[in-house]
């Protein structure tokens, strides 16, 4: 690995990193694209490609996410009921997801990639923002103790 390909790993995972503690996300969004390019452009095929950018930003996300999580806490803005809940269902079928994934293609993979950050963005940018009548009872707003 070049030194060049070095410096742009770390340079994403400071963005990367930031940014999941700022907004709460996983950075897999940041990380797959940047370590795909990175690992065609040292030759490796770009069905392995996708496959180890994948399998790579997942193992970055995890001391990211709990890192984020416990500093969340500490504040009171983890909502541990559907946390828990949801993270559980995830911890079981990312067994499932991982397993197709290396069955795919890699072109399938990155469509399918490409189309969910779209459907997601698009999402986000269209969705109606809907208030709390109470911010006071808003996790992390206030009295967030409340949903521990």
């Amino acid at each position: 690995m070049a030194l060049a390909h070095i410096i742009i790993l770390l340079a994403t995972g400071v963005v990367v990193g930031f940014a999941g503690g700022l907004l709460g996300l996983g950075g897999a969004f940041i990380m797959t694209p940047v370590q795909y390019l990175i690992f065609t452009a040292m030759g490796v095929p770009t069905d392995i490609a996708i496959k180890l950018a994948f399998g790579t930003s997942l193992l970055v996300v995890l001391p990211l996410a709990a890192s984020g999580t416990w500093r969340h806490s500490i504040k009171g803005a983890v909502w541990w009921k559907p946390a828990l809940v949801m993270g559980g269902t995830g911890l079981v079928c990312a067994f499932g997801g991982a397993t197709l994934a290396t069955h795919l293609p890699g072109t399938a993979l990155k469509i399918a990639f490409g189309a969910i950050v779209l459907l997601s963005a698009i999402r986000m940018l269209t969705a109606n923002l809907r208030l709390p009548l109470n911010p006071g009872t808003t996790p992390g707003c206030g009295r967030a103790g409340q949903y521990r």
